[in-house]
Formats: C-alpha cells, sequence, structure tokens
C-alpha cells in the first residue's frame, strides 16, 4: 500500500470518528447551532440548504419556528424561564414610560397615538419588552387612517414569518417579508372581503407597512435570537433535576410489608395472601404468634446530599442569562456588600435593552408624526421634538444621594475657591453626585438669568446698570 491511500485511509478514519461522536454526544442545541446540523449525520433532525456555509448566520425557517415553539413552552412552563424574562422586562420598565413633547401639538398627538384602544400603549410597552426578550424579534404591523393620519399598530407573531428579503447591497436595509399561509387563511375566514391567496401567504413590505426589530444577532444575520435560546437546555436539564429528586423523596418513603411465615405450606401461603390483600392502616396494630414475622422493607435508595449538582445547574443558567444567582431565589454565600457589586453588569445590561425599547418606540412614534403631516393634520414647520423617559433601574437611597451631594458640594466650593475648576465643571460634577439628568449649561444659563434679574430688581431708580 503507498503512502498516499495509507494517508487517504487515516483521513477516512479520522471522519467515521468524528460523525460517531456527533451522532453520540450531540444534543438538542447542538443541532440548532452547532455542527452537527450541517454534517447530515441525523437526517431526523433539522434540514439545512445544500449550498448553506458558515456566513451565513440565520438557521432555517423550520428551526426558528422550533425554536420559538421551545421558548414559549419553557416560558409557561418552566418557572425559571418566566422568571428570566419577566426580571428583565421589570427592570427595563419597571412603572412604564413618560413621553414629554416640546410643543403641545405634538404631544396631544403622541397622547392620541398612546391611549388609543386598539393601541392601549400604556400596556402594549410590557408586551413588546416581553416578546423582544422570548423571541428576540418582533414585527410591528401598521394600519393607517388616509383622513387624519392617524396610526394604528398590531404585533405580528414572529413564528408566522418565515422569509425576509433584503436588499443585495446591504443586509441591514430589509424590503419585505413574506407570512405563512396559515395566518392569510384566518385573515380570510374573519373578513372574507379581503382577497387573500392562501397557498403561498403574504407579502408585505418594509417599513412601510411592518416594521422588523431584533436583538441578539450579529450584522450579517436577518432574524434576532431569543434570550432563551441559549439557556434552553439547561433550564430543561434543571427542571428535570427537580423532577428526579421529588421522584427520588417520593420513593424514599414508600415501603412495603415483608410477612415470613415459618413451617407454611403452599396452601397456608396463599390463605394468608388473601387475608393480608390489604395492606393495615398506619398507626393499626398487628397481634401474630411466633410463627409469624412482619418486617417494613424501604428501598435503599442512595440519594444524598445533591444540593451541588442542582446548584450547578442552576448557576449555568444565571450565567447564560447574564443575572447574579441570587437574583434566582438563590442565596448562597453572597452577603449584602458582594451582592451590591454584582448588580453593575446586570444593571449594564438592561440599560442596554432600555436603549432598544427606546429606539422602537421612537420609531413608531415617528412614523404616527410623519404621518400626521402627509395628512395635514399636523404642521411641517412645528417643532416635533420629544423625549422618552425610562424609570430608574436602581433604586436610590435619598439619605445617601443626599450625604454624596453634601460633600461633593464641599469638595466643589473649595475647588473654585481655589480657582482651579469653573462653575459650568462643578455643576455638572454635581449634578453626577446627585444622580439626576440634568442638563448643567441649560441649568446655568438659567443661574445667571436669575443673577440678572436680581440685580436689576436691586439698582435704584435712574442709576445706570453694568448692561448700560
Amino acid at each position: 500500500m503507498g503512502l498516499r491511500a495509507m494517508y487517504r485511509k487515516a483521513v477516512e478514519r479520522e471522519d467515521l470518528r468524528e460523525a460517531v461522536n456527533l451522532q453520540t454526544t450531540a444534543t438538542t442545541e447542538d443541532w440548532f447551532w452547532g455542527r452537527a446540523s450541517a454534517t447530515g449525520t441525523e437526517e431526523d433532525y433539522f434540514w439545512r440548504r445544500l449550498s448553506d456555509n458558515w456566513s451565513q448566520k440565520d438557521v432555517l425557517p423550520s428551526t426558528y419556528r422550533e425554536i420559538h415553539n421551545q421558548v414559549y413552552e419553557a416560558y409557561n412552563s418552566n418557572p425559571l424561564a418566566n422568571a428570566v424574562v419577566e426580571l428583565g422586562v421589570n427592570f427595563v420598565l419597571g412603572d412604564g414610560l413618560q413621553i414629554d413633547a416640546a410643543h403641545p401639538k405634538v404631544q396631544k398627538l403622541i397622547d392620541r397615538f398612546w391611549n388609543d384602544s386598539d393601541n392601549h400603549m400604556a400596556l402594549r410597552q410590557y408586551d413588546i419588552a416581553t416578546e423582544l426578550s422570548l423571541y428576540g424579534e418582533i414585527f410591528i404591523r401598521f394600519f393607517v387612517n388616509p383622513y387624519d393620519g392617524h396610526l394604528k399598530i398590531g404585533m405580528l407573531d414572529p413564528s408566522l414569518i418565515d422569509e425576509i428579503e433584503c436588499d443585495p447591497e446591504n443586509i441591514e436595509r430589509q424590503l419585505r417579508c413574506h407570512v405563512r399561509a396559515e395566518n392569510c387563511r384566518g385573515a380570510m375566514e374573519s373578513r372574507p372581503e379581503v382577497r387573500i391567496p392562501t397557498d403561498d401567504g403574504q407579502w408585505l413590505s418594509m417599513p412601510d407597512q411592518v416594521m422588523h426589530f431584533a436583538v441578539n444577532k450579529v450584522s450579517n444575520a436577518r432574524r434576532g435570537k431569543s434570550d432563551l435560546a441559549t439557556l434552553l437546555p439547561w433550564l430543561r436539564r434543571y427542571k428535570d433535576w427537580l423532577i428526579d429528586r421529588v421522584r427520588i423523596n417520593k420513593y424514599k418513603a414508600a415501603y412495603l410489608w415483608d410477612v415470613t411465615l415459618t413451617g407454611a405450606n403452599r396452601q397456608m401461603i396463599e390463605a394468608r395472601m388473601m387475608e393480608y390483600a390489604r395492606p393495615p392502616e398506619p398507626g393499626s396494630v398487628l397481634v401474630h404468634n411466633e410463627s409469624e414475622q412482619w418486617k417494613a422493607v424501604q428501598p435503599m435508595i442512595d440519594a444524598g446530599n445533591v444540593a451541588a449538582d442542582g446548584q450547578a445547574i442552576k448557576m449555568m443558567v444565571a450565567i447564560g442569562a447574564g443575572i447574579p444567582e441570587h437574583y434566582l431565589s438563590e442565596g448562597g454565600d453572597v452577603n449584602r456588600a458582594t451582592a451590591a457589586e454584582m448588580s453593575l453588569p446586570v444593571l449594564k445590561k438592561y440599560q442596554r435593552r432600555q436603549d432598544v425599547i427606546r429606539h422602537i418606540l421612537t420609531a413608531l412614534i415617528d412614523r404616527a408624526i410623519e404621518e400626521a403631516r402627509a395628512a395635514g393634520t399636523l404642521p411641517r414647520t412645528i417643532d416635533t421634538a420629544y423625549t422618552i423617559t425610562f424609570p430608574d433601574l436602581k433604586a436610590e437611597n435619598t439619605r445617601d444621594v443626599g450625604t454624596a451631594a453634601w460633600h461633593m458640594s464641599q469638595a466643589l466650593g473649595g475647588a473654585i475657591s481655589l480657582g482651579i475648576i469653573s462653575h459650568e465643571t462643578a455643576s455638572k460634577l454635581f449634578f453626577i453626585a446627585c444622580r439626576t439628568e440634568v442638563d448643567h449649561n441649560e441649568e446655568w444659563q438659567r443661574i445667571r438669568a436669575q443673577s440678572s434679574v436680581a440685580s436689576l430688581q436691586k439698582t435704584p431708580a435712574g442709576q445706570p446698570t453694568t448692561d448700560d
């Protein structure tokens, strides 16, 4: 055998060994995201296109649908999965948002859009945050009144979107999306006047009819990924571990009676079996002679202290969710000071999610303003600026904030008297210490204006002012 033939056989053996390892050790998450889904070693799992390669970061639509089904099932049946999603929503939105416009007409328009009975944004904001975390993406459908430009919105189930068409030159510019046929059949049944082809589904233009927002994705991916997608196998394993512990504890308490009859023949044994067909009730008294021996037999289940196993699985869930262990009702060895330090990455994570929610709401409100302008109900020359205020992620102790502000004011006063810091910079540092978002430049202008008014009021009549 030549050297080349020996090398070829060695490569074939290595490929066979790798294929066997994938078949025996692959888990569900491997078929979603790993190499196992592209090797073709298990045809009963999820299919990929023949032309698929590693540069395409989106999985197949059927795989997305399977992931959506699994995360939805986990959200409804797994308390830990539900806690991960709800914890993020509560942190990001808290008591709700506040939107303030600079012009009264714009504020009236925003209030009409926000309080519309179909939009119900006061509640929908939580639905947006929940589904964005659960599915990793949301699709929002627009319905515009052609007479006054009033905007109504509706949310599409991401599982019904099976294809997104993008600009060939720019994958981040989405042109249209395709809605599955089953959703169109539902629309036909509810509204017979709407003629929608039920065989091929329906294409909706983007962003005119639908806007798509996604998280947990890379730049060359079209679809987002659920916050629970990475956690799914460990959520399932922790749930299975708990179920096994319940079964073991139940079996540990189970026992049976072993009755030994001395010198009994087959007929006597069968008679005793019929007599003792119903076991004695707990607390009852057993009376027998020396020919019978009763003994309670308990299963020998070696189930010692396995709390460390459950904690390790739960730790994997906490790490994947990006939250500390004590947020999932696991105190561990964490004291108050350590817990306060561990909360910083969590706050940064949810600050990023607040930025995403702000981007989504800004896009919706801008669309409502633009439609009103196009219909002529809102002048184009009007100031349409507005601000979206989120609740504070961390409730500050007012005593601590007051103490910090007092110490900072003393330090800044000394720095100003020494001439090593300007009033504007001192004002900025003071508001940072107060944990308050105030534009120090505007505040400094107000102070100057108040000082000018006060000086004019103190100047006697007939005397020239400094401005003269």
